[in-house]
């Protein structure tokens, strides 16, 4: 059998160097491209590390925005309409819910508790409320038992001493020893007044009285209202004083038609005003106190509403009552005038004061004169009212703005305790009449000299009256010389001839000088000489 030789690989030729050499080459744009390219990839990679990335980034949030909005292509018969159609893009929102923390444990037994919780009220005064549980009988025992489930109401209070000394006394006012000379002589035989125990002693009472309604209980302020009572003695003249360091709250009752037909409706209509007060006097005009129109109508809707059939038997004894009241004051109104606390200087006494004039010679009355000291002011002024008799430091709105140019129905003249009265008891005269405020000034420094006078560069204070009206001013006078000068003619025709002989007559060196030096030549009138209308 033949066998087939097989076919030998043929055998490569020998390839020409240059085979091996790219048959392309890139020209200069292709150069240019690769290297443009280069030139942004390194751009891209160095541009976030420089300060235009986040104008870029910016800028491509806009870009991005504004692709999102699609237009929606509206063909007419007439125009091709281009509507923006806005993306809903739905966004999620994330919710964290909170998972409430465990409930405490349950007790497995009676656990006694004591708490102590200490607030203060809205008139100042502290609470402290302490809780305690104990462990007792079955509820249906110690339901039946009072004493199972109670309050106890427990005050404690600090009643303060008295000044006494003339150190203590100038702590409240240091110009007082300047003020007062002779208060250091004084006081080496004074005494604290039975008086101040007493208003003390009524303040406590109230707070046991109220104990349980704290909304109404004594705040702290009125309860320490009162520094000191003295009673004061002149080892030479005699004269009685007492002293009373207190604030000064403001009183703004009184009225008189004889003396002011008008009435300020703030005051009038402010809470607790009276129309009275204690002192009074018979009306010596007929002009009707201003609020009698009001006081008439008060009682004609009160008779109206009585009259009525379908009111309780409660409600028509308390018209009554109101009835009564209104035509006592109705009646006193038409017969006497009254002080009126926002034109007068008066304070205000306790009403503890009251049952002990005649027995206690230190216990001042109604018209007794006193004087208010404050700074360094020295206020003449009489005692014209009654107040409550746990309370002290009292005195008329015309006081009060004296003192502080802000003082008002419900504002004090003076919060703190820097206001010392003087009073003079046994000294009112009487029969009472309308308020002489030259004449009450004379008397308290008649009185203040019999308790060693008043000190050197202070002066006792002169009321203006406050319903003297401010005078007209008078023109200056025409020069008539120079008239007469200026005029020949008329003088010779004897137009002017009247006036001539009048100026003639009361011709005097006067005559010649300046209108100005005339009127301040003239003799000025005495301060407070004029009495108050009505007077």
């Amino acid at each position: 059998m033949n066998q087939e030789t097989p076919p030998s690989a043929p055998t490569p030729e020998p390839q020409d160097p240059q085979a091996w050499e790219p048959k392309y080459k890139p020209g200069p744009v292709a150069v240019f491209s690769r290297l443009l390219l280069l030139l942004i990839i390194a751009t891209l990679v160095i541009l976030p590390f420089t300060p235009y990335a986040g104008k870029i980034q910016r800028g491509l949030k806009d870009i991005v925005s504004g692709a999102r909005a699609t237009t929606e292509r509206i063909v007419t018969k007439d125009h091709v309409v281009t509507k923006e159609v806005p993306v809903v893009k739905e966004v999620i929102k994330e919710v964290v819910k909170e998972v409430p923390a465990p409930p405490p444990p349950l007790p497995e037994q009676f656990i006694a508790r004591k708490e102590v919780d200490i607030a203060t009220l809205f008139n100042g005064i502290t609470v402290k409320t302490d809780l305690l549980t104990e462990q007792g009988t079955f509820a249906s025992l110690e339901v039946l038992d009072p004493e199972a489930y109670k309050v106890q109401f427990q005050v404690s209070v600090r009643v303060p001493k008295a000044n006494q000394s003339l150190q203590e006394l100038r702590r409240i006012n240091s110009n007082l020893p300047a003020i007062l000379p002779g208060l250091e002589a004084l006081l080496a035989s004074s005494k604290v007044s039975p008086f101040y125990h007493k208003l003390y002693d009524n303040k406590t009472s109230v707070v046991k009285r109220d104990i349980t309604r704290l909304t109404k209980i004594l705040d702290r302020h009125n309860f320490f209202d009162c520094e000191t009572i003295l009673e004061l003695t002149h080892p030479s003249s005699q004269r009685k004083a007492l002293l009373i360091q207190s604030e000064m709250d403001v009183v703004a009752d009184g009225s008189d038609g004889d003396r002011a037909d008008k009435l300020d409706d703030y005051i009038s209509l402010s809470d607790y005003y009276q129309p009275f007060t204690s002192y009074a006097w018979p009306k010596q005009t007929k002009t009707p106190n201003p609020l009698l129109p009001r006081w008439e109508g008060r009682l004609a809707k009160a008779k109206e509403e009585k009259a009525r059939k379908d009111i309780s038997t409660a409600r028509s004894r308390e018209l009554k009552s109101v009835i009564d009241q209104l035509q006592l004051e109705i009646k006193d109104m038409k017969a006497r005038s009254s002080l009126i606390a926002d034109k007068d200087p008066f304070i205000v006494n306790s009403l503890i004061f009251k049952p002990y004039i005649g027995s206690n010679k230190f216990a001042p009355q109604i018209g007794d004169y006193a004087v208010v000291i404050h700074d360094k002011k020295i206020y003449p002024a009489i005692c014209g009212d009654y107040g409550p008799t746990m309370k002290m430091g009292e005195a008329s709105l015309f006081i009060a703005k004296a003192v502080n140019e802000k003082a008002t129905p419900y504002r004090r003249g003076e919060d703190e305790l820097k206001v010392t009265y003087l009073i003079f008891p046994g000294t009112a005269d009487k029969p009472f009449g309308p308020p002489d405020l030259v004449k009450w000034r004379a008397k308290c420094a008649e009185f203040i000299e019999q308790i060693g006078g008043i000190g050197s560069g202070y002066a006792l204070h002169e009321w203006a009256d406050p319903f003297k009206k401010p005078e007209p001013e008078t023109p200056p006078a025409a020069d008539t010389t120079a008239a007469a000068a200026a005029s020949p003619s008329a003088t010779a025709t004897g137009a002017t001839q009247p006036a001539a002989a009048a100026s003639a007559s009361a011709q005097s060196p006067a005559t010649t000088s300046k209108p100005e030096e005339i009127k301040s030549a003239a003799p000025a009138a005495p301060k407070g000489q004029t009495k108050a209308k009505g007077k």
